[in-house]
């Protein structure tokens, strides 16, 4: 088994590790308000590789969080694995990030009949999906509404995890007896036997076709006129 770079960028956290052999050798992680991703992964990759005392060319392949999540934290996570996949020619792997949320909560709760991670989509939205006990089933990614009203792909189950930047604003909706609500973010040390599992199947993606899991179709914001100078010709 070879070395993995692990990049999250899907949330307001941006983290990095490096693995061997299905083993941790270093990792970063921060988060902050606003996404800081663009000015701290390419330092995160760099201080890991140093902490390893290992060159980049040792690499065998890059693993990326393929989403769902923030459409630009996505776009800089992915656009930094296929970069270093392209100039070091190595395969590109690409991780679930809800998956990669159910693997932490099972390991913070252990013992659930279902694991529920839920990434904020604003309001009262969240992508999630269902995971069983043992993580190997699971309901399709959704964009899910939260209210009373709804139906859910864990509805009839009993003990349930819900986990994810998402769940506590869901917990007043959700709330029963024998339901937990932990306030959590994916990391790229979770993605470390995901993606492991994967390379040792030569389970990859296409370099020049491969897109992350966005969900939503990106809508820019009104561009910012703080001086009023839209529309006007400036000599």
């Amino acid at each position: 088994m070879g070395v993995i770079l692990h990049l999250e960028t899907t949330t307001h956290q941006c983290a990095v590790a490096l693995s061997k052999s299905g083993e941790l050798l270093a990792n970063r992680c921060v988060r902050e308000n606003g996404y800081s991703h663009a000015e701290k992964l390419q330092t995160f990759i760099d201080e890991v590789f140093i902490e390893a005392i290992l060159e980049r060319e040792v690499l065998s392949a890059v693993s990326v969080s393929g989403g769902p999540g923030s459409y630009t934290g996505l776009r800089i996570g992915v656009a930094a694995a296929k970069g270093l996949c392209h100039a070091l020619g190595i395969p590109l792997i690409s991780v679930d990030t809800l998956t990669v949320l159910a693997v932490q909560a099972r390991a913070k709760q252990p013992n659930f009949d279902a694991y529920v991670p839920m990434l904020d989509a604003r309001r009262m939205e969240v992508y999630s999906r269902c995971f069983d006990s043992g993580l190997d089933n699971s309901s399709n990614i959704e964009s899910i509404i939260v209210d009373d009203k709804s139906v859910f792909p864990w509805d009839g189950l009993e003990k349930i995890c819900f986990s994810g930047d998402g769940a506590l604003k869901c917990s007043e909706v959700l709330s029963g007896n024998n339901r937990v609500f932990v306030e959590d973010w994916p990391t790229a040390e979770a993605a470390i036997e995901l993606a492991s599992d994967k390379f040792n199947k030569g389970i990859f993606e296409d370099l020049a076709l491969y897109e992350p899991t966005y969900l939503k179709e990106f809508i820019a914001g009104e561009a910012k006129d703080p001086l009023g100078l839209r529309g006007r010709i400036l000599n």
